[in-house]
């Protein structure tokens, strides 16, 4: 039994090696896979160390009241819940480890980024912020870059739009935390990330989500897991940030005998001599009490601003840097500034160019040191400075040389003098070209978001009128009419509104008067730098309801006026406005049948290519920008204004009911309407009046023709002599057009001193449905359920490529005039659009 149970062993291990021939082929085939498993097993096991984090889409309500925000993660991992921003309405969440950070219920989200940063080492909260991207990325770029310390973690969820201002240097320092998406991130789309500061660019936890057509913001992303920490491999930051140097690692270079000053320094006083450079090639120099401490050699001199500081007790250099303005943001620029003590002299010049990307706030650190001139700084120019730190007014050792219009180098400055350890400063800028506003200033510290208004490029600049050319029309009674100005939401556009409502000749800014609604004050400040009147209107949920406020306003502030002018939301004004509403004051004194006249037409097509002369009488008010009899402004006022006008004046507002009055409109606009941004719930009338291409008249003083027969009898007898002598249109390119629904480019013919009508046939008045087609097919506003704009009795009258166009319906009284051998066009050849 002993000897049977000794060969047992033996035994066992011919049987597998049986087996394992009959499945695998050998032994070693057998190891080899065997081994090809292990490596398999440790290679995934490596990569999901490596990575160490799981993340999964939310599904449900998540318990963020548990210990790790509602999911469990191994022991040496981080738990999260982030959730972005749900349209404008629902704010974003951050839980981290069991802690809600952000969250509609704590009420500290905002619009833009809303960012928690994490110890990388203890998972303890460092710091919850906002950062308003839409506006500006200078607060983020600053947070990321100086606040948040190496290695630390940021939690970031977006909020409503963060797009809009978050721009290239804003995205890099989001890659530099580990962002691959941050290029990606477009018009109201959602963020969700989790970086960590030097990760390298994909390595973040990060989803976007892309707001797709149609919709008004991109889908909420909401998303938990877990991640370890560090979160991948990263790098050092400071190779990103300007080298400062301090003290005896200051690199001295050659001596200068005085600095080339040619006499000596007096007491309390060094030597200083500057060189900004010529364009890339030669690069700045400074030197301080006798040696070079920046040039092309020493110390890194080159494009942007380089700074030295100087002791006032010692008049030694103590620390210096340079910052590149043109390719990166000032950000380090203003740190700098902002950790120089009381004393400090400060010693700044630019080369190459350094205004590029120099911010506001750089602009204002340096205005304190004693800069009256850096305002001014322009692409390319070329500046140095001398200022101290306490100092009281402007420096007088300050210099700018200016590019020329087309980019080309300035001329170089060299200078060299003695600065006192105390700088005196003067109470106004020493050369007297400079000009600096102050109000314009203050305006833009205040609010946020005029970016070509405050842009420092024109922020001290001041508005300006433009005098009337011909003396004898400035007497003309248009400049004693009042102007009133009716803000919407975009305060961008109603800077160009007021700029270009400045900008007409002879204006009277007096005369002009911004009525605001009481929550935005800033639009009442803003009217008073352009040196227009303001008042505040009670606060409206809606446009209209503002513009009929706005129009009870006028009675008051204007009771013995004749007229008003009355300007809508976001216009810009053709240079010629005021002059065209100038020419129809005696055709208005003379009929009381028209009520006023209104610079926008409907149908002010480029396809059209109009005549910037010819006006017509219609019977629908297209508003926008229009001039108003104020006698029957106040009739109307007095009985059915809240009806006639309690919709956007595109609709076309009925002010004629009662007295079947008419406008005078041009056949070329003299006012652009903006794109607009809102929802009106008619995308296609939207599409129709404002995002179709547009002709507005840009040429000044446009002497306007046939004004002697817009009074309603010699209108009425000018378009029947007009029809009597006629000419058919073509109609067979017409016809091709209405019954195949083909592209319209008829062979016009040369003559045009003649009205060229087409007849129709229509089933009653109110039967538009071919005019709809032929207003199509000429390319005038064509709606589906709207009726054709710009009739009048029926008729509409257009100038196309050289013609006077009439389309004459049967169910008019013009329809007469129709020749017997002419066939009116019929229904049956319409096709669908």
């Amino acid at each position: 039994m002993a000897h049977r149970s000794g060969r047992s062993g033996p035994k066992i291990i011919r049987s597998a090696r049986r087996f394992i021939n009959r499945k695998f082929g050998s032994v070693k085939q057998f190891l080899a896979i065997v081994f090809c498993v292990c490596v398999i097993i440790y290679c995934i096991h490596l990569i999901l160390s490596e990575s160490n984090r799981q993340i999964w889409d939310v599904r449900g309500d998540l318990n963020l009241s548990d210990s790790r925000c509602g999911v469990k993660c191994e022991p040496n991992q981080v738990a999260f819940y982030i959730r972005t921003g749900e349209g404008n309405k629902l704010g974003p969440t951050i839980c981290l480890e069991g802690e809600v950070l952000i969250s509609p219920e704590l009420k500290n989200y905002g619009r833009g980024l809303n960012i928690v940063s994490v110890n990388d080492k203890t998972l303890e909260v460092t710091n919850i912020k906002t950062f308003d991207t839409y506006l500006e990325d200078t607060g983020l770029i600053r947070f990321l870059k100086k606040t948040v310390p190496q290695d630390h973690i940021v939690l970031i969820a977006s909020f409503d739009e963060s797009s809009g201002n978050l721009k290239e240097d804003g995205k890099q320092w989001l890659k530099l935390y580990g962002s691959g998406l941050a290029d990606n991130v477009q018009f109201r789309d959602g963020l969700l990330m989790i970086g960590q500061k030097g990760l390298h660019e994909g390595n973040a936890v990060e989803f976007l989500s892309k707001r797709e057509n149609g919709q008004d913001f991109a889908n909420v992303v909401e998303k938990a897991g877990c991640f370890s920490v560090p979160m991948g491999s990263k790098r050092s930051l400071q190779v990103m940030l300007p080298k400062i140097i301090r003290g005896s690692n200051l690199m001295m270079g050659q001596v200068v005998p005085n600095c080339g000053v040619q006499e000596s320094c007096g007491p309390r006083m060094f030597p200083v001599s500057v060189f900004t450079g010529h364009g890339n090639e030669k690069q700045p120099e400074i030197c301080v009490s006798g040696k070079i401490v920046m040039s092309e050699t020493v110390n890194d001199a080159g494009r942007g601003f380089n700074v030295v500081v100087v002791d006032h007790k010692t008049g030694r250099a103590t620390m210096l840097t340079r910052v590149d303005t043109y390719t990166y943001d000032s950000t380090d620029l203003e740190i700098f500034l902002e950790s120089l003590a009381d004393g400090n002299i400060v010693i700044a010049v630019v080369a190459d160019d350094g205004a590029k990307k120099l911010s506001y706030m750089a602009q204002e650190l340096l205005n304190k040191l004693g800069s009256g001139l850096i305002q001014n700084l322009r692409f390319r120019d070329v500046w140095y400075f001398v200022g101290q730190k306490g100092i009281q007014g402007f420096t007088k050792m300050e210099m700018i040389s200016y590019a020329g219009f087309e980019g080309e180098w300035p001329k170089a400055l060299k200078a060299a003098f003695c600065v006192p350890t105390k700088i005196i400063g003067q109470a106004i800028v020493p050369d007297p070209d400079v000009i600096r506003n102050d109000a314009r200033r203050n305006f833009c510290k205040k609010y946020d978001g005029y970016f070509e208004y405050c842009d420092p490029s024109h922020v001290d600049e001041f508005p300006k009128t433009v005098r009337v050319i011909d003396q004898a029309f400035s007497e003309h009674p248009i400049f004693s009419v009042p102007i009133v100005v009716v803000p919407g939401l975009n305060h961008n556009a109603l800077v160009r509104s007021l700029e270009t409502t400045l900008m007409q000749p002879g204006i009277q800014p007096n005369l002009v008067c911004v009525l605001w609604d009481e929550k935005f004050p800033e639009h009442g400040e803003l009217a008073f730098l352009y040196g227009f009147s303001n008042f505040s209107l009670p606060s409206s949920t809606k446009y209209s309801e503002q513009m009929v406020k706005a129009l009870r306003k006028i009675e008051d502030l204007h009771p013995d006026s004749e007229y008003v002018i009355v300007l809508e939301e976001e216009l810009l004004l053709a240079p010629d406005f005021l002059h065209f509403m100038a020419q129809f004051l005696d055709v208005l004194n003379s009929d009381s049948s028209l009520l006023g006249v209104s610079a926008w037409n409907y149908n002010s097509y480029e396809v059209l290519a109009g005549n910037r002369h010819a006006v017509y009488r219609v019977e629908e008010f297209p508003g926008l920008g229009f001039l108003l009899s104020l006698k029957y402004l106040k009739s109307v006022l007095a009985s059915s204004l809240d009806k006639c006008c309690n919709t956007r004046s595109w609709h076309g507002w009925d002010l004629g009911d009662q007295m079947k009055a008419e406008i005078l409109i041009p056949d070329i606009s003299r006012v652009f309407r903006q794109r607009y941004q809102g929802t009106d719930g008619d995308e296609d009338l939207i599409q129709q009046l404002f995002h179709k291409p547009r002709a507005t008249n840009l040429e000044p003083s446009v002497k306007l023709e046939g004004l002697n027969n817009l009074t309603a009898e010699l209108y009425e007898e000018y378009l029947n002599l007009a029809l009597a002598n006629s000419v058919s249109f073509p109609t067979s390119d017409l016809r091709q057009c209405l019954q195949y629904n083909k592209a319209f480019k008829p062979e016009l013919p040369n003559e045009s001193r003649h009205v060229f009508v087409v007849y129709y046939e229509q089933e009653n008045p109110e039967d538009y449905e071919l005019l709809r087609k032929l207003c199509h097919c000429f390319g005038l506003f064509s709606v589906k359920n709207h009726k054709p704009k710009n009739l009048h009795n029926g008729l509409l009258r257009f100038f196309y490529h050289g013609l006077n166009v009439f389309l004459v319906g049967s169910a008019t009284e013009y329809y007469q005039h129709k020749p017997s051998l002419v066939t009116g066009l019929k229904k049956n050849l319409i096709s669908p659009i």
